[in-house]
């Protein structure tokens, strides 16, 4: 299954039928169209401290945001770093030296850059809590995944089994070669092997580390995207290296829709 693709106001978004089903729930993964960026960056770079004109990326945030009726000055950022670092967040704005933010509170949008890395989107409809992750390889094997979950557990006494958990566009196995150094810190089912090379299965990594984390599977989906395969959809670090965009991941809860 591909997860959804809308116009609003211009923006090309993604969305995820296992979050839109929820009326109070405000989330969103972009693409790389619908701004105003050039160059490498064309068009939606939503990513700071990339190398684009920073007047082009905040007319970007604001017309990202505006499809969805929040502000940028509603984000909650994490300032990632490939670490398996959780910070429970009570007011907007950055937070450093974190790869994962989760709140009760509303009308707070979390959020994770990526052009590349997995951004996982956790919803608890019970206690109505949300979280925002950013797992590359590296804080996929640190423990990024688990921590966040057991944050939401000792936090708000999220129960595993109730939450959703989807995964926004991301490198896929097709195009994710690794070396020997790297595939030897996962899991046999997550290495593919061809033609004598190595491919990392990151969204089943990914995947198997939310069920172990106690989510239940059906509760798990996968965008179906490979960021690297479309290049005119997605940015990509692997495909067009570090002078490249960022797309952006935000999750909130809005009270007027609360169901």
């Amino acid at each position: 299954m591909v997860f959804p693709q809308v116009v609003i106001k211009g923006i090309e978004l993604i969305q995820a039928p296992e979050l839109t089903a929820f009326p109070e729930v405000v989330h969103a993964f972009s693409t790389r169209n619908g701004g105003v960026s050039t160059g490498p960056f064309s068009s939606l770079n939503l990513g700071i401290s990339d190398g684009d004109i920073l007047r082009n990326i905040l007319i970007n945030r604001k017309r990202f945001c505006n499809t969805l009726n929040f502000a940028p000055s509603d984000l909650a950022q994490a300032e990632q770093l490939h670490s398996n670092r959780v910070v429970v967040v009570n007011s907007k704005g950055p937070y450093q030296n974190c790869d994962a933010l989760i709140t009760r509170h509303p009308h707070i949008c979390l959020s994770v850059k990526t052009a590349d890395c997995a951004p996982i989107l956790l919803y608890d409809p019970m206690q109505k809590v949300i979280a925002a992750i950013h797992a590359g390889w590296r804080g996929t094997v640190e423990g990024i995944i688990s921590n966040t979950i057991t944050t939401m557990q000792a936090e708000f006494n999220s129960k595993p089994l109730e939450i959703i958990a989807v995964i926004g566009p991301a490198i896929h196995s097709c195009c994710y070669e690794v070396k020997e150094d790297v595939a030897q810190l996962f899991a046999e089912n997550e290495i593919i092997r061809r033609d004598q090379r190595l491919y990392l299965d990151l969204i089943a990594a990914v995947t198997n580390r939310l069920i172990r984390a106690g989510l239940q599977p059906t509760h798990i989906a996968d965008s179906g995207f490979c960021t690297a395969c479309h290049p005119n959809k997605f940015y990509s670090y692997r495909r067009d290296g570090a002078k490249t965009g960022r797309m952006l991941s935000v999750i909130g809860i809005d009270q007027r829709n609360k169901s």
